[in-house]
């Protein structure tokens, strides 16, 4: 059976009077009524996969972070899985209860299973053209292997999906989540842009009524929108106005979600509503309507991620020295294909295999290993492409290598060759994220008073958005015990006296 029940005043109120030592620091959630923790575990790459999301996740509620957003293309259901498992868990010791905890999902991406089910039933109607308001007549294409949709049909199904993952009977916060892809679909398509708007705002009209409904059902409690554009400038084509879609809004529109951090600061400086008088934090506070924000810590500027967190300075070979090691990993792979791997009692399938994947030195010296973005990027390629590759690779070549000994020693060498190389790579990437980091923190030093001098960044990061007033709840990715503790020990530093200072007076952008 589901987890039956959700979140409510008295059952919040209950994780703030459990921690005592920051409960002030707890807010309401706008309309809704609910006191949510001024961090939230944000989830978008969190997988019931991994044990280590198991033990951050518990660890947080248990620390009181009672603010949970998932959504159902976070890595593609298995997000929601996690959550669902956890809460399970935790209910069944009698840790907390299913009231104490803010549930908040989303739907609007077709990605992965979605988008294989979804493309497959599409592709069956490829002789006859969908009926003009239907489902399949109203999903944005908007690249492929990316679609979207907010027709009800859809939210219908979704909602119904995320329940099940989730293992709950209700969803306390239902988002629409980046319903501008229409609006940028349109742009790309031509469409005149009153036509798109008009279009766009009749999608949002039907979706609310729909989602007005599922509360009445008691599959949701309160429902809004989480965009990245409403913060965009008010003449944006793609823009998202709260201004604007608050005319379709039902008594329980109550919350929405955008994007805000050091480096992205449209939620408190661009003036875009009432005539651009007032920010979307400024106009969603006079409505009471409950602010979550999203990528605290992974600022977009100048077109490269930039993620906010200490990090450390390390040794690392001169830059034509490193060349010169990934050259020679480059040539080893080349010498092994031509002259031990044709030799090799593989079947012509597995070499294949090998000939393609081995390419740790090739692809690093020919497409230069400098020019990655950064830290981020370096890591995600070698952990998400390069080495899942090579250690297929060896898989291949193993049980050659305990019968044949040039095998052996060249995959005893060419390991060592790529430990060195990557060693080197990740501590130059380290090294300039430290000179960023570094950076940030003194500018963030001349206007925080030196009280607040000695948090870490990401601290501080999250100290100058929760002292904000108008944000309910800032969303971190909390995949390790150790980002819980650095997040919860930061909420026990005061907020700013002045937020509204720090903010125009920080000049970190130039």
């Amino acid at each position: 059976m589901p987890i039956s029940g959700h979140a409510t005043f008295e059952g919040t109120s209950r994780i703030r009077e459990r921690n005592a030592t920051f409960s002030q620091t707890y807010k309401t959630l706008g309309k809704t009524g609910l006191i949510c923790s001024a961090v939230g575990s944000g989830s978008y790459r969190v997988d019931v996969r991994v044990a280590e999301h198991h033990a951050a996740l518990s660890k947080a509620i248990r620390m009181g972070i009672n603010v949970i957003d998932s959504s159902a293309n976070y890595s593609d259901g298995y997000s929601e899985k996690l959550i669902g498992e956890v809460l399970e868990s935790m209910i069944t010791k009698e840790e907390i209860t299913r009231e104490e905890v803010i549930l908040v999902s989303k739907g609007g991406y077709i990605q992965g299973e979605n988008y294989k089910r979804i493309s497959e039933q599409v592709a069956l109607l490829r002789d006859e053209a969908p009926q003009s308001g239907t489902e399949f007549a109203e999903i944005v294409k908007y690249k492929n292997g990316l679609w979207h949709s907010i027709h009800p049909d859809f939210l219908h199904d979704q909602i119904t999906r995320s329940l099940e993952r989730l293992d709950v009977d209700t969803i306390d916060v239902y988002l629409l989540h980046n319903p501008e892809y229409f609006l940028q679909w349109a742009v790309k398509d031509n469409m005149p842009e009153d036509e798109a708007r008009d279009m766009y705002d009749d999608r949002i009209r039907r979706a609310f009524a729909h989602l007005e409904k599922e509360v009445a059902k008691g599959r949701i409690k309160y429902y809004g929108i989480s965009s990245n554009t409403f913060v965009k400038a008010e003449g944006s084509v793609d823009r998202t106005s709260l201004e604007s879609v608050m005319k379709y809004a039902g008594p329980h529109f109550a919350v929405i979600q955008l994007p805000m951090n050091l480096f992205e600061q449209g939620g408190v400086n661009e003036l875009n509503h009432e005539k651009a008088s007032l920010s979307i934090l400024d106009f969603a506070k006079k409505n009471t309507i409950g602010v979550l924000i999203n990528r605290p810590l992974n600022a977009i500027h100048n077109q490269q991620l930039i993620r906010l967190a200490n990090y450390p300075e390390r040794e690392f070979l001169p830059e034509e020295d490193i060349n010169v090691i990934v050259h020679d990993v480059n040539l080893q792979e080349s010498e092994f294909k031509k002259e031990i791997l044709a030799e090799a009692e593989l079947n012509p399938q597995a070499k294949e295999a090998v000939t393609k994947l081995m390419m740790f030195g090739e692809w690093l010296d020919s497409y230069r290993w400098r020019d990655l973005a950064g830290y981020d990027e370096w890591r995600d390629l070698l952990f998400t492409v390069l080495k899942p590759r090579i250690q297929y690779v060896f898989d291949l070549l193993r049980p050659l290598a305990k019968e044949d000994k040039v095998i052996f020693r060249f995959l005893e060498e060419y390991a060592e060759a790529m430990d060195e190389v990557i060693e080197h790579i990740t501590n130059f990437y380290t090294t300039k994220a430290a000179q960023t980091s570094n950076a940030i923190h003194n500018a963030l030093d001349e206007v925080l008073p030196g009280e607040y001098h000695e948090l870490s960044l990401s601290q501080k990061a999250v100290l100058a958005l929760r002292s904000v007033e108008g944000v309910s709840s800032v969303l971190v990715g909390m995949r390790s015990e150790e980002y819980v503790d650095d997040v919860v020990f930061g909420l026990h530093a005061k907020t700013l006296d002045d937020a509204e200072n720090f903010w125009k007076r920080l000049e970190i952008n130039k």
